[in-house]
């Protein structure tokens, strides 16, 4: 099919004028012709760009008004012209569609049409567990809903939600006024619990002063049952997102992996795992203070403090803060990750080993997958690069 051809007939699909029988033209079209086999005119450029620029509009479109039950992915690429992919994520519903941007070509396939292997693994869920302060533990997945445990005068509750709630018990202010965020007197004991969430679970809670924390896999938090005195302080371990309770008088720090974060009330993300080759803080609203040693950063919405082992620390702005986000809204987000990112997060979240064979290529990859999809189906995303993979087991082999 030539470039005039082509072009009357996607101008018909778009147009929605397109029959039967050129709609079946147009798709064997699209499947039975490698892009790199795809001969453009030079000397019409500006005819290719509207054409473009018309598809990426129409699946963008067509991708809003779906059904989200669907799981259709919407992914964006390095290079706009694909029309073979663009068609095809058009003609096909029901499936997971990856996109990889590599070097040289792009590929698009859905994620059904590769049959999945025997051995799969189920992605993880919302699973942890609570060590108290005497040392006692609680599987909170399995735990019934309602109260915990007591901690001096806090209660430590599991929500019909799947979340734990810390309530300091309630106590008369000046003229009878009940106060629900009482804190413990100050010169009573401390206690600290502390949650961990194994590879491949998530959890939430909500501490004693309001603030809310989501935790993604193979992460650790300890806080105070109860806050107490000028500051309020907490030690992580992993990944998290803060939803910080505002209290001026008590500024809130999170201390991990050799720095500290401050804050008086904002929502950021820290990413400190120790596989990580820098710890990431990525701030979504208000502001805080990055304290490394004797630095000191300052962060704005929609920047991201680095800090590497090496001690180095630095900003980077204009960060897409969904991307950062995504793992808590149940996606993988990747955007120009190399395969070693790539498969840091596989290997959190199906808690698997992932083993190495021969050279892999230094493709990087751009899309979105769901966490709620089995291992099978999110490991697609390395194929369209010519990685093969096998799972053993417990255990991601990539050759």
């Amino acid at each position: 099919m030539d470039f005039d051809q082509l072009t009357i007939l996607v101008e018909k699909y778009l147009d929605g004028t397109i029959n039967p029988s050129e709609e079946q033209v147009l798709q064997e079209w699209y499947r039975n012709t490698p892009e790199q086999d795809i001969v453009w005119p030079a000397d019409r450029p500006g005819e290719r760009a509207r054409l473009e620029t018309r598809l990426l509009d129409r699946l963008h479109k067509d991708i809003r008004m779906m059904d989200p039950d669907k799981h259709i992915v919407p992914l964006r690429r390095n290079r706009v012209w694909m029309a073979a992919a663009t068609i095809g994520l058009l003609l096909l519903s029901g499936a997971v569609y990856l996109w990889s941007a590599r070097s040289v070509g792009h590929t698009a396939v859905p994620a059904t049409a590769v049959k999945a292997p025997v051995n799969d693994l189920l992605p993880g869920g919302n699973k942890a567990r609570l060590m108290l302060s005497d040392g006692s533990t609680i599987a909170l997945d399995s735990a019934g809903d309602g109260l915990l445990a007591e901690q001096g005068n806090t209660r430590v509750k599991k929500t019909a939600q799947g979340q734990l709630t810390y309530q300091v018990a309630a106590a008369s202010g000046p003229g009878g006024v009940t106060s629900a965020r009482t804190t413990i007197p100050a010169h009573g004991d401390i206690t600290y619990n502390t949650i961990f969430t194994p590879q491949g679970g998530t959890y939430a809670v909500t501490l004693s002063d309001g603030t809310r924390v989501w935790l993604n896999t193979g992460t650790s938090l300890r806080y105070p049952t109860a806050f107490t005195g000028a500051s309020r302080t907490v030690e992580l371990k992993g990944e998290a997102y803060f939803e910080v309770a505002s209290d001026a008088a008590r500024p809130f720090s999170v201390v991990g992996g050799g720095q500290t974060i401050r804050v008086l009330g904002t929502h950021f993300n820290i990413n400190a795992y120790d596989n990580e080759p820098a710890i990431r803080t990525t701030l979504l609203q208000g502001s805080v203070k990055v304290v490394q040693g004797d630095r000191e950063l300052l962060l704005r919405p929609g920047e991201q403090s680095l800090s590497t082992s090496a001690g180095a620390l630095r900003v980077k702005k204009d960060i897409d803060t969904a991307a950062v986000m995504a793992w808590k809204n149940g996606m993988f987000q990747f955007d120009e990750a190399d395969i070693g990112t790539v498969m840091r997060q596989i290997a959190r979240w199906y808690n698997v080993e992932v083993v190495f064979n021969g050279k892999l290529p230094d493709d990087h990859f751009r899309g979105k997958i769901p966490r709620n999809v089995n291992a099978s189906e999110a490991l697609q995303i390395l194929t369209l690069s010519g990685i093969q993979f096998k799972i053993d087991g417990h255990k991601i082999i990539l050759n």
